[in-house]
């Protein structure tokens, strides 16, 4: 279509395009920013069952062609049987996208990459008393809330075990806003299908979709 309008070839239109995809991160990136301890704090409750949770945080893969001068199996995540990079993002309770950071290897699991990350509460500053919610995969640790894996719960007593349980199934529910952000991001398509383009790239255009996907929040709701 821009080629038509412009009335140029569709490799000038690409060309142009991957040389303004860092002008497009560097310029709007700020839209996803991590917010203060104040505005953290403003957002207990919002999960009114679990009102010390004020966010949550989760990962999706980006799959790739197999490495041909670097350790294919650094790539290769057996859990999805591809070659891929994965993404972390923490959202708010909101549903805003506070924070993605891409670029982690495929043979990593959501643990590993978290050690990884821009530590929370330190570098990405985090009130000591809130939490964010993770899926059973994170370490189990201060600020982030995981649920409770079956064997842990058959080691509780009875009484115990319902508690836990049900503590499983508010986690569930409430991260289920994480996981339709990811869902928004996959909308467009170079982050949902095979990318096939320089590796190096990547992270910029997951930083983009993201942008885009916290300006339509802004704009639409």
């Amino acid at each position: 279509m821009l080629s038509v309008i412009f009335d140029v070839s569709v490799s000038i239109i690409k060309d142009e395009i991957h040389a303004c995809i860092p002008i497009f991160e560097e310029t709007y990136s700020r839209l996803i920013y991590w917010p203060s301890l104040d505005e953290w704090q403003d957002l207990q409750g919002g999960w009114g069952k679990l009102p010390f949770a004020v966010g949550a945080i989760d990962g999706t893969s980006t799959e790739i062609y197999r490495p041909i001068t670097e350790p294919q199996e650094q790539y290769y995540s057996g859990y999805r049987q591809y070659h891929c990079i994965h993404t972390q993002v923490v959202i708010s309770n909101e549903g805003r996208i506070c924070y993605v950071e891409c670029g982690f290897h495929g043979h990593q699991n959501d643990a590993q990459q978290y050690m990884l990350m821009r530590n929370i509460g330190q570098q990405l500053p985090f009130p000591d008393e809130l939490f964010l919610l993770g899926d059973k995969i994170y370490p189990n640790r201060h600020l982030v809330l995981t649920a409770y894996t079956r064997q842990q719960i058959v080691r509780k007593p009875r009484n115990m075990q319902r508690k836990c349980r049900k503590l499983n199934r508010l986690i569930t529910h409430y991260r289920v806003k994480v996981e339709h952000a990811i869902g928004e991001l996959k909308k467009y398509k170079v982050m949902g299908t095979l990318w096939r383009h320089p590796r190096q790239r990547l992270t910029s255009v997951v930083t983009i979709c993201a942008v885009f996907v916290c300006r339509r929040k802004d704009l639409f709701t």
